[in-house]
C-alpha cells in the first residue's frame, strides 16, 4: 500500500487548440465622405493665394440647341467597348494621356460645346451633332481649360452629439472627424473663364497619380470655392474650448428689477502641426453661432460664408501653429429687488458686478427684506399659537357641558374654567402683538418700496 497525495489529471491531447484571434474594425478614415464648401458671404476678402498654384480639369454633360442656319458637317465618330459593355461617344480624340490634358488647354479631349448665359440661366451649346445609338448614352466634353488655384488643407471641427436636428449622414461625417482630428486635402479653385461650371462630382488626379474625388457645386465666373478630396495624414489639428462669464458691463434697474448685463466668452483654441517638409496652407472653417460675435481682440477670420467663419493659416514644414477665436454672447440677469437674497448679493461681489454704493444699497434692500420676513414668521406663528388655544377651548367647553350634569364635578369644572381664563388671555396678548408685528411689518414695506424706487445706478 502507498499512501499520499500524488498530482492526478486527464489531459485531451487530441481536442485542436485555436488561438484566439481579434476582430479589428475597419479605420474611420476609410470611410471618408465627400464635402461641399459654401460659396463666400459678405466678410474679408477671400482672394489670397499662395506660390503653389494648381490646376484643374472637368467634364460634365450639356444639352442645348443650334441657332439658326444649315447644320455643320458630321465630325468623325468613334465607338469604344469597355470590358462591361458600357459604349461612350466622343468626337475628336486626339489619343493623349490624361496628364497630357492637364498641362495645355488644346491637349486631351477636344471640347464639342460652347456657353453663353440666356438670363438668369446658362447655356451650353453642342457645336457639332453627335450621334448616340439606341438604349445607349454619350459623354460629351463641353469645358476643358486651365483654372487658377491653390493646394490647401481644410479643417472642421465636428459638431457636438447633442445636435439631433443634424442629418444622418452628417452625423457619420461627424463621428469620423472626432475619431481623425486632420484635416482634409483640398484645394481653393477659382473660375478665371466667362462659363459657368455646374456642379458634380470630380476626380483629382496629382502628378498622373489619382488623389481622390470630391463634390462642388455650381460655381460662376470669378468665383473661388474649395473642395476636398483626401484626408491629410501631413497636418494634424487639435481643438479646445473654454467658456467664461465675463465682470458686468452694464447695471440698470426697471420697474423693482434689477439687470445685470455681461457677456459670456467662449475661446477656442486650434493647435494646428505641420508634420511634412513643405508649407501648408490651412483653412480652419470655424461655425457661426446665433447671436454670438467674434471677440475683436482674438484672431480675425479671412472671410466668412453663410455658415462658417474662416481663417487663412500659413504653417511653415514641421511648425507647430496656435490661433483662438473668441466668440461673445451677450447675456443678461434679472433679480426681483423686493425678493433680493443675501446669495445674490454674495454672487454680484463674487462676480465684480456692483460697486461699493450699490452693494450697500443692496445690503440694506436685503436687510429690509429679511426684517419683512421675519415679522411674517411671528404673524404666522402667533396665528397657529391661537388656533391651537381655540380648538382647545371648544374641547374645554364640551368637557364642561358633560361634566355640569353630574354632581361630584365642580372641582375638575372650576380647573377648566381657570384654564380657559388663561387661555383666554394669552388671545388677547397674541392678538395685541399681532398688530404690533403688523403694523412694524407695513413700515418696513414702505421703506422697502421707498428703498427700490429711489435706487439707481449710477
Amino acid at each position: 500500500l502507498v499512501s499520499g497525495s500524488p498530482v492526478s489529471f486527464i489531459q485531451n491531447l487530441q481536442k485542436p487548440l485555436f488561438r484566439y484571434r481579434p476582430i479589428i474594425p475597419i479605420p474611420d478614415d476609410l470611410n471618408l465622405r465627400p464635402q461641399i464648401y459654401d460659396p463666400e458671404a459678405g466678410v474679408g476678402s477671400g482672394e489670397g493665394f499662395g506660390d503653389g498654384v494648381g490646376y484643374g480639369s472637368g467634364s460634365g454633360i450639356g444639352r442645348g440647341t443650334g441657332a439658326n442656319g444649315p447644320p455643320p458637317p458630321y465630325p468623325r465618330k468613334e465607338m469604344f467597348e469597355s470590358a462591361n459593355s458600357n459604349f461612350s461617344i466622343s468626337t475628336g480624340f486626339s489619343g493623349t494621356g490624361l496628364s497630357d490634358a492637364l498641362v495645355g488647354e488644346k491637349a486631351g479631349i477636344e471640347t464639342a460645346a460652347s456657353g453663353e448665359e440666356i438670363g438668369d440661366l446658362f447655356e451650353y451649346r453642342i457645336d457639332q451633332p453627335v450621334t448616340v445609338v439606341k438604349n445607349k448614352s454619350a459623354l460629351i466634353p463641353i469645358i476643358q481649360t486651365k483654372m487658377e488655384g491653390e493646394r490647401v488643407s481644410i479643417f472642421r471641427e465636428a459638431a457636438d452629439e447633442q445636435d439631433g436636428d443634424a442629418e444622418e449622414s452628417e452625423d457619420e461625417y461627424q463621428a469620423i472627424q472626432r475619431a481623425n482630428p486632420r484635416p482634409m486635402s483640398g484645394l481653393l479653385l477659382k473660375n478665371v473663364t466667362p462659363m459657368t461650371f455646374e456642379g458634380g462630382s470630380m476626380t483629382i488626379i496629382d502628378r498622373d497619380a489619382y488623389a481622390g474625388e470630391a463634390l462642388i457645386e455650381r460655381l460662376k465666373p470669378k468665383e473661388q470655392r474649395l473642395i476636398s478630396f483626401a484626408l491629410d495624414l501631413g497636418a494634424f489639428v487639435n481643438v479646445e474650448h473654454n467658456e467664461a462669464r465675463e465682470p458686468s458691463r452694464m447695471l440698470k434697474v426697471v420697474n423693482g428689477v434689477f439687470q445685470v448685463h455681461y457677456f459670456k466668452t467662449a475661446k477656442t483654441a486650434y493647435s494646428i502641426s505641420n508634420q511634412t517638409d513643405k508649407k501648408k496652407i490651412i483653412y480652419i472653417e470655424h461655425p457661426v453661432r446665433k447671436n454670438w460675435t467674434l471677440a475683436t481682440d482674438y484672431e480675425k477670420p479671412d472671410y466668412a460664408t453663410a455658415r462658417f467663419y474662416r481663417f487663412r493659416i500659413e504653417v511653415q514644414p514641421f511648425e507647430n501653429k496656435k490661433i483662438v477665436v473668441g466668440e461673445n454672447l451677450g447675456m443678461m440677469d434679472r433679480y426681483n429687488l423686493s425678493t433680493l437674497s443675501p446669495k445674490d448679493l454674495e454672487f454680484f461681489i463674487t462676480n465684480r458686478s456692483i460697486d461699493e454704493n450699490t452693494r450697500i444699497r443692496l445690503a440694506k434692500m436685503i436687510e429690509l427684506r429679511i426684517k419683512i420676513n421675519q415679522a411674517n414668521a411671528k404673524i404666522a406663528e402667533g396665528s397657529k399659537e391661537a388656533d391651537a388655544i381655540t380648538a382647545d377651548q371648544k374641547r374645554l367647553r364640551e368637557n364642561i357641558e358633560a361634566l355640569s350634569k353630574t354632581s361630584d364635578a365642580k372641582r375638575l369644572i372650576a380647573r377648566y374654567i381657570t384654564k380657559a381664563d388663561e387661555q383666554e388671555s394669552r388671545l388677547e396678548q397674541i392678538e395685541k402683538e399681532k398688530k404690533a408685528i403688523t403694523a412694524e411689518k407695513e413700515r418696513l414695506e414702505g421703506e422697502l418700496a421707498n428703498e427700490i424706487k429711489n435706487f439707481e445706478i449710477h
